[in-house]
């Protein structure tokens, strides 16, 4: 991207098909970069990129073209490169959950997958 330049990506998250029991009902996902870890700052976003959603969570039933029969949750995030941005390395972290959580018991009744992917932001000047 071009210095300055804003786009709106979409994180779609989901499962097409599957057995209906294990069909997720929230989606929950956070970009960090790695680097942000340890620091004070409350954003885990890469330093310099402006962003409006760098996390969200989501009850699954979100609708899109191309992707009718699945169980999404979609939602836009615009990014901007300032002055200060440079080329970064970000993980998506995705939580998917299925079922209800009961009180008391965190081992019954709701069930999680967790996954990660990797993409990297790229500054054009």
């Amino acid at each position: 991207m071009k210095r300055g330049e804003v786009k709106t990506v979409k994180t779609v998250i989901g499962q097409q098909n599957g057995e209906e029991s294990m069909i997720p009902y929230r989606n929950a996902w956070l970009y960090v970069d790695p680097k942000t870890i340890e620091t004070g700052s409350l954003s885990k976003f890469a330093p310099g990129w402006e962003v409006n959603l760098p996390m969200a969570c989501r009850i699954v039933g979100d609708r899109l073209e191309g992707y009718e029969d699945a169980h999404i949750t979609v939602l836009p995030m615009s990014i901007r490169p300032s002055d200060a941005a440079q080329d970064a390395k970000l993980m998506l972290q995705v939580m998917l959950t299925a079922g209800e959580s009961v009180k008391g018991n965190a081992k019954e009744g709701m069930v999680g997958s967790y996954f990660e992917r990797s993409l990297k932001l790229r500054v054009l000047d």
